[in-house]
């Protein structure tokens, strides 16, 4: 039989003792059923190798002096389930991030990059006094400009952007209040 020394209160298994080694530094009461060691006094059952090697690669604790696999409760598959909402939530604003706006007939890139590019480019117009000014749609092409297309663009641009971190946020807000699994499972980008 192999000894299992264990955390009585949360059931953590904290050592296996099989009874082929020599533990110098342990002492078992087999009528109290402990094992002391240098970082304290703990209980142990005993289980046959048949039952260890079914525990191998799994989360086993001592429940009622049983060993078992771990069972999640509630509250943790709970939270796991908000933990990949939000993931999933972040995964989607950060792709709705970098979707092209319609300006003009056109499509342009939303990137931050982009946005902070435009406000050079109106920059340089409003120094030059520039008429138009090429600017490269999402599919490639040079389309000519006037400073308010530029202006209007990066309204469009931030508009969308910032949409996409209201709409996190608020999503997020929802997942961390949600009660239980059906909520957070209801929550869509």
């Amino acid at each position: 039989m192999i000894k299992i020394k264990y955390n009585s209160n949360t059931g953590q298994i904290l050592g296996n003792y099989p009874p082929n080694i020599n533990y110098p530094s342990i002492t078992i009461d087999k009528e109290g059923k402990t094992i002391t060691d240098q970082s304290g006094i703990f209980p142990y059952i005993e289980i046959t190798k048949e039952q260890h090697q079914e525990g191998m690669g799994k989360n086993m604790v001592v429940v009622n002096g049983n060993y078992q696999e771990y069972v999640k409760t509630s509250a943790e598959l709970l939270q796991e389930a908000k933990n990949n909402k939000i993931a999933e939530i972040k995964k989607a604003k950060d792709k709705a991030l970098y979707l092209p706006v319609k300006y003009n007939g056109n499509y342009f890139h939303t990137s931050e990059k982009a946005n902070i590019n435009i406000l050079g480019v109106i920059g340089i117009m409003e120094d030059l006094n520039l008429p138009t000014y090429p600017w490269i749609s999402s599919s490639g092409q040079a389309i000519n400009l006037t400073l308010t297309d530029f202006k209007q663009l990066r309204q469009l641009i931030g508009s969308a952007r910032g949409s996409s971190y209201s709409k996190e946020a608020d999503r997020t807000l929802a997942v961390m209040t949600a009660k239980d699994l059906k909520e957070v499972n209801d929550i869509k980008w």
